[in-house]
């Protein structure tokens, strides 16, 4: 399947969505024959920048365009050219890959002094332009100020602010929006039918989420969903590639600290992390909430900003009546962190727990709304909990607390050679790993398995390796128990000064 964003990106001006303020304009300097010797097409990525850049440059070459009218008939060679971008009139450049000066002399300003070949027009798209170094500007200015009859520039830009002015003010400017979502939603439900797939409409709008306004993002998401060859796709089978929100259980985290239960809070976490859920998900979903939260607290339809039923929305309008908006503004900037912690801890889940039990005992009095000054002043003293050492033993204590498995550890070893025939065929690689390593003791904490190599500990540490391991321990003993993964201290001591001595004959040293 050829890629989605290219097999159906728009041939006439009547299939772009949500730029109509543009098109309208476009188009008329078309059928007017009133065409600008510059324009600047600005605005965020995969919105049809270059897409309208491509139809006003085949519309203005076009064989077969008729008088006072302004789509390309696609058919003349000239449409067809462009459309497979091999017209030799039609110049597209990357900036991005092409920034310096003589770049910019070779490829533009030299080029454009020759009348275009088969062509009425000889046309530049340049796109990333703000890439170009201050001095490949200064080279093209002049022949964007003065350019010969047959030129035309097609600038554009997802960062307007890095163009000099200079440029700018020589263009004729566009700024586009991002796709709505009826219109991502009526190309997306065009692409299926053509395709002859039946997909639910709950997938295509978590398709819609996650591309944030970017048409090209939703057709990419879109094609990697349709790899799975199903005639008929749901919610279900897109899981590994869209992870799942879960807002209720976000709404819930929230709540509980919202009510300083930093007890009910993590153990909500543990419960999300032991399921397999994807974390970072999760955090993503939790900066999402609590920005509708705080926009809730300012009356605007928070519908305009999050796609979730009507119950969730009244929820959202709850705790925006419960929670300081101080407190919102602190945990917006502290979920962005800590969202960015997930991957680098060895424990992907511990962001999250500090997170809860840092705003659990975070408590803000009653503030006057225009006293801004005092309103810092009693933060900072109130931001100060008073007892945050016996909150967080209390919490990681109550946490901690398991009863002692009912499987013996002799039990669990004749057990375990089953689990590991079981998981020979699902997961190959874990199998040697889990074959080297030796089985310890269990008791409450779960069951201690030792390894002798850390790269071995870090493979069973993984999220996901350690939810495959508990997941068919569980299949073949009836009760699920929790691995831990230690190195042998003395096989550790062995292998450093092992390692010590190979160093030091070689003249080095361990840093």
């Amino acid at each position: 399947m050829s890629t989605l964003y290219r097999k159906y990106r728009p041939q006439v001006f009547a299939d772009i969505h949500d730029q109509e303020h543009i098109v309208k304009t476009i188009t008329n300097e078309i059928a007017d024959n009133k065409i600008a010797h510059a324009y600047l097409f600005t605005g965020p990525r995969g919105v049809g920048k270059t897409t309208i850049a491509r139809l006003l440059a085949k519309a203005l070459n076009c064989k077969n365009r008729k008088k006072n009218d302004f789509e390309p008939c696609n058919e003349c060679s000239s449409c067809t050219e462009i459309a497979l971008g091999r017209n030799i009139d039609v110049i597209e450049i990357d900036a991005a890959s092409h920034t310096g000066v003589d770049n910019v002399r070779e490829n533009i300003i030299e080029n454009a002094q020759f009348k275009p070949t088969l062509s009425q027009y000889k046309i530049f798209i340049i796109d990333e332009v703000h890439m170009l170094s201050g001095s490949a500007f200064n080279a093209l200015l002049k022949t964007i100020e003065e350019p010969p009859a047959h030129v035309i520039f097609i600038l554009a830009t997802t960062e307007l602010q890095k163009l000099p002015a200079t440029i700018v003010s020589r263009c004729q400017r566009f700024a586009f929006k991002k796709i709505s979502r009826t219109g991502m939603l009526k190309k997306l439900e065009k692409i299926c039918k053509d395709e002859k797939i039946k997909i639910d409409k709950s997938v295509l709008e978590k398709i819609i989420d996650k591309s944030e306004g970017g048409m090209r993002d939703a057709e990419s998401l879109l094609g990697q969903i349709l790899t799975l060859n199903l005639k008929e796709i749901s919610a279900e089978d897109i899981a590994e590639i869209l992870p799942s929100s879960d807002f209720i259980a976000v709404l819930n985290f929230v709540d509980y600290i919202s009510n300083n239960n930093s007890h009910q809070a993590l153990e909500l976490v543990n419960t999300v992390a032991l399921s397999g859920a994807n974390l970072e998900q999760f955090a993503l979903d939790l900066i999402e909430i609590l920005r509708a939260i705080l926009i809730s607290q300012s009356g605007y339809d928070i519908k305009n900003i999050i796609n979730v039923e009507t119950e969730i929305v009244q929820k959202i309008k709850n705790l925006g009546q419960k929670i300081p908006t101080v407190k919102l503004i602190q945990m917006l900037d502290s979920a962005v962190a800590r969202k960015r912690e997930i991957k680098q801890t060895p424990i992907p889940q511990l962001p999250i727990e500090l997170f809860a039990v840092q705003f659990s005992s975070f408590t803000v009095s009653s503030i006057p709304v225009d006293d801004k000054i005092e309103e810092k002043k009693i933060i900072n003293e109130e931001n100060k909990p008073k007892k945050l050492g016996e909150t967080i033993k209390t919490v990681i204590t109550n946490l901690t607390h398991r009863e002692a498995p009912k499987s013996s550890l002799e039990e669990i070893k004749i057990k375990w050679e089953e689990m590991i025939n079981n998981l020979s065929q699902k997961v190959p690689s874990l199998i040697f790993v889990l074959k080297n390593c030796e089985l310890r003791s269990v008791d409450k904490n779960g069951l201690c398995i030792y390894s002798d190599f850390s790269i071995h500990k870090d493979k069973i540490d993984e999220s996901k390796s350690k939810k495959i391991i508990e997941d068919e321990l569980e299949k073949v003993l009836g009760e699920r128990i929790k691995i831990i993964c230690e190195i042998k201290t003395s096989e550790k001591i062995n292998n450093d000064s092992e390692i010590s001595n190979l160093v030091a004959d070689f003249g080095g040293e361990i840093i």
